[in-house]
């Protein structure tokens, strides 16, 4: 028992350091406007933040994300405050559904949410098994939220419910 404590305690902050350096997979599909994306976008100066909800099950940790995101990400400033944090951030951001039936459903995901974010939901057309291998989410039941920086490396990974500690870990791998 007490190797198996000093195993865990020395090799499994390596399996989360291990997957915080490695790269992105490639992953495309289109926008709910249909536009054709690829992620993570090669060539740009910004970063990427990737939101993935692989499993219907995490549908509800997700929404808990949609409001503070779009505010800090995607909302843009009215007027010419330049202190507005929404003006601040110039990142790539994406949600990604992996669920299955996301086609289907992709309708009623348009009617619920703002027109300016279909822009940043994906329809996956990448294989959902391949990037699960690739990604190794450690509970599938919960949302994952990617930061990668410009040369597609992924740098910061946070998961499950939206908390404001969890924001600000994004926003300083950002910074």
């Amino acid at each position: 028992m007490k190797k198996l404590t000093i195993f865990i305690t020395l090799f499994l902050p390596l399996a989360f350091i291990a997957q915080i350096k490695g790269n992105f997979p490639t992953l495309s599909g289109h926008t709910l406007e249909g536009s054709a994306v690829t992620v993570p976008i090669k060539g740009t100066p910004k970063f990427t933040i990737v939101g993935i909800c692989y499993k219907r099950a995490a549908e509800s940790d997700l929404k808990t994300w949609i409001q503070p995101m779009y505010d800090v990400f995607v909302a843009k400033a009215n007027g010419t405050d330049y202190f507005d944090v929404g003006s601040y951030y110039d990142v790539n951001y994406f949600f990604i559904p992996l669920i299955s039936g996301f086609k289907k459903a992709a309708a009623d995901f348009k009617a619920s949410t703002q027109p300016d974010l279909w822009k940043n939901v994906i329809d996956c057309d990448t294989d959902i098994d391949l990037l699960k291998a690739q990604l190794k989410p450690a509970d599938e039941g919960i949302p994952y939220f990617y930061v990668i920086d410009t040369a597609g490396k992924i740098i910061e990974i946070v998961s499950g419910k939206f908390s404001e500690n969890k924001m600000e870990k994004i926003q300083d791998a950002i910074d």
